[in-house]
């Protein structure tokens, strides 16, 4: 037998670290924090304009096409998106009355936000974890029991805490 492969395993050498994993460490430690903290933006600002393509509220990318999209028009016609109901009801008790606009989780119609109920505590998830599910009313008691919602919620019985107890 080598003498080499009689060497104890404490006894060889790794080798030594490249650039390039260091700085791919150095970079995902300096990232996680930042990552793992998420989209936790304080509910009592203003939304601010966001940039185009991004979630008024949190800034996070909007997805064309996502069912989860919703609008706050306010009376002057102009329009700010979100990327989630939460995100848009957050920004509207925050920010003053605005005409909310949903799309229906079903067939994904647009509709008035006094016009569904949302769904709270169910197994939908949206894009940022547990949010509002918007239903039409008469889908409601369907998507409760399929989807083991905690209950159903008029635009107006949406309050402050509701929204802090989603996340």
């Amino acid at each position: 037998m080598k003498p080499s492969s009689l060497a104890p395993s404490a006894m060889r050498h790794a080798p030594p670290l490249s650039r390039r994993r260091a700085l791919g460490a150095l970079f995902a430690l300096t990232l996680a924090p930042a990552l793992a903290s998420g989209c936790k933006k304080d509910a009592s600002t203003t939304p601010a304009a966001a940039p185009p393509g991004r979630c008024a509220h949190c800034g996070m990318k909007l997805t064309a096409g996502s069912a989860w999209l919703t609008e706050l028009v306010a009376a002057d016609g102009s329009k700010k998106t979100f990327d989630t109901p939460r995100c848009a009801l957050t920004a509207r008790l925050a920010g003053g009355a605005a005409k909310l606009r949903v799309q229906d989780f079903y067939d994904r119609t647009w509709r008035d936000g006094g016009e569904v109920l949302f769904v709270v505590g169910s197994d939908v998830l949206g894009p940022m974890g547990p949010d509002l599910v918007p239903v039409d009313t008469a889908r409601a008691p369907k998507f409760l029991k399929d989807h083991e919602g905690d209950r159903a919620l008029k635009l107006e019985e949406i309050t402050k805490a509701v929204l802090e107890d989603l996340k």
